[in-house]
């Protein structure tokens, strides 16, 4: 095992180690001078909404201390990457947009979490089926590699140049032979990049300047790569890259075998000579058995290497793990709890913290179903009583809740915004608001002629778009405490809570278990509740009734018996077809309450 160049410790980190060494058996392998962070895959590699972050303090105690849950309801993530000039934290994750396709739709996202907590999104809408190496150089600009279903095709990074208050620029920075993996950059401000594919393909690793430029070396065979075949031979590919704290750096590599799932980690001197040890000379890490993947350093020159698992296998190589590195060179397990394997709760990538970042609180991201090209977005926090107030049906929630998106092009609709809102906080009668000029007929208008729109969507089992049956951008798998929208343009947007609750009343029961015989008159009822109390004070509203096949009714008003304080619409079904029925109850346009029944 080769020794990883020791370095001095900074004053935090001498700080965390003499805590830790106090207390037997939990100083070593810690983290130093920050917290690491890693993807974590769960329920399949299109499960949208399923997969989290977790986090590791330096007061976790490895290996079998339990990681914190420091965001959740990822799609598929994948790289990490940490900005140490602003603080923020990059995570690039995959949306399954059409899952009715081989290989499924996939749309690529990079979100951003700044120091406060805020998650949005920072760049979406590249048209590859992955997005996945994440890296960020000493100006604050982030770079990613996608890469496509076949990895022998060719890939693009792409450069990311953030524009505040603006939205970030976005271009494309490097062209790779083959998927693009992992990404790191150097102090110069050179970007590197592991390409590789399954089986044959020969992987590499390409260096570029802060151009996009290829930077050429005079290896034996004289070819513009940096690091190529003569390095790397297939089925084996460089995957994972990080440099160590050495002056000059090291590069150290991981690789996987597209067969069998067997690695090693492999270091690369300042020259480009790998460097060996043993006898017979040997890799740095020869032979791990679990797919290594995502490498990081933390301060203290410890190397984190994290190992997804290998799937199908019944034994100990199954279950992923994060191995660390001490500077003397010592292998040992650092984290192996709450893992699964790979694509199944298994860790993928890395990414070392050198200031706090607040778990996220709220969230803003938004998808492009139907997006050409990538685009970069600017979501920013405004104080909610500086825009206009929404109407008289909404209130402000307890906390500020409205937010200015702006983007480098101009999307294509439809676009899917979701709101993720403190769990205290949360309430089913929170809506998306969006600010249009002009707004739909019937939506009140302020002096400038706009108007707030709820343009909120709904779930298959609680309602219905209010223009047919499921949304269409509506996630087959929501995150928690999150309201949709779906929009034809952006900013600003109000997160408000609408007032009224309208719950159903006999003869359709709540429990959806109604069934009536076709031809009959069906009493539509329904009670309303105003701030969770119930009111008799009824404003007007309207009738809204969806089968299988859309929208049959719309618009028709309810009558109001103010005698039994309800909602009454007298429903004929003789023109209607056996089947199940969503009917809704909307008060200005937005949805207060719904039911289902069925005719036989």
């Amino acid at each position: 095992m080769k020794t990883i160049t020791n370095v001095i410790y900074h004053a935090v980190a001498l700080f965390a180690f003499a805590s830790f060494a106090a207390i037997p058996g939990t100083g070593y392998g810690q983290v130093q001078g920050g917290d690491l962070f890693s993807t974590v895959n769960l329920g399949g590699t299109y499960n949208n909404g399923a997969s989290p972050l977790y986090q590791y303090t330096p007061q976790y105690i490895p290996p079998n201390g339990t990681p914190s849950i420091f965001a959740s309801a990822l799609d598929t993530p994948r790289g990490l990457a940490f900005d140490s000039s602003s603080g923020t934290l990059y995570v690039a994750t995959n949306t399954t947009v059409d899952a009715s396709v081989d290989p499924p739709t996939i749309q690529g996202t990079i979100l951003q979490i700044t120091p406060g907590g805020l998650m949005t999104t920072f760049a979406t809408g590249f048209p590859v089926d992955f997005v996945q190496g994440l890296a960020t150089d000493s100006a604050g600009n982030v770079f990613v590699t996608t890469q496509h279903s076949d990895q022998s095709q060719p890939s693009t990074i792409y450069k990311i140049t953030p524009n505040p208050p603006n939205a970030p620029t976005i271009r494309e920075f490097a062209s790779l032979p083959f998927a693009g993996w992992g990404l790191t950059c150097d102090s110069a401000g050179n970007v590197y990049a592991a390409t590789g594919g399954h089986n044959s393909v020969v992987g590499e690793i390409r260096e570029f300047d802060s151009h996009g430029t290829e930077v050429t070396y005079p290896l034996p065979e004289g070819g513009p790569h940096f690091l190529g075949p003569e390095a790397f031979s297939a089925p084996r590919v460089p995957v994972g890259l990080a440099f160590d704290k050495a002056s000059p750096p090291n590069l150290f590599v991981s690789t996987e075998d597209s067969n069998t799932g067997d690695g090693d980690i492999r270091e690369f001197d300042s020259m480009r000579k790998e460097v060996l040890s043993g006898n017979p000379p040997s890799h740095f890490a020869p032979e791990l058995p679990k797919t290594p993947r995502g490498l990081a350093f933390d301060s203290a020159g410890n190397l984190f290497v994290a190992e997804p698992g290998i799937p199908g296998r019944t034994d100990a190589d199954a279950i992923g793990d994060i191995l660390t590195f001490t500077p003397d060179g010592t292998m040992t397990p650092f984290a192996s709890q709450n893992f699964g394997t790979k694509g199944n709760r298994g860790p993928e990538w890395l990414a070392f913290t050198t200031g706090a970042v607040t778990p996220p609180t709220t969230a803003v991201t938004f998808t492009l179903p139907d997006a050409t090209g990538p685009s970069t977005a600017a979501v920013t926090s405004i104080d909610q009583n500086s825009v206009p107030p929404p109407p008289s049906n909404f209130e402000l929630s307890g906390i500020n809740l409205a937010f200015d998106i702006s983007t480098t092009t101009t999307p294509t609709p439809p676009i899917i915004i979701a709101f993720t809102v403190p769990s205290s906080a949360f309430n089913s009668q929170l809506k998306a608001m969006h600010y249009e000029c002009p707004p739909p007929a019937g939506v009140p208008v302020d002096n400038s002629g706009c108007g707030w729109v709820d343009r909120t969507i709904y779930p298959t089992a609680s309602a219905y778009a209010l223009t047919g049956p499921l949304d269409p951008g509506y996630p087959s798998n929501p995150a928690p405490d999150t309201i949709y929208g779906s929009v034809n343009s952006l900013s600003p947007f109000l997160i408000a809570k609408f007032k009224f609750k309208a719950q159903v009343q006999p003869p359709i029961k709540a429990n959806g278990t109604s069934v009536f015989k076709r031809g009959v008159v069906v009493a539509v009822k329904f009670t309303l509740t105003s701030d969770g109390a119930a009111t008799c004070q009824l404003p007007p509203a309207t009738i809204s009734l969806i089968g299988t096949a859309g929208t049959i009714l719309s618009g028709k008003s309810f009558r109001i018996d103010s005698t039994s304080c309800q909602y009454v619409y007298n429903l004929a079904t003789s023109s209607l077809s056996t089947g199940t029925y969503q009917v809704n109850i909307l008060i200005g346009g937005s949805l207060a309450g719904s039911a289902t029944f069925g005719l036989k």
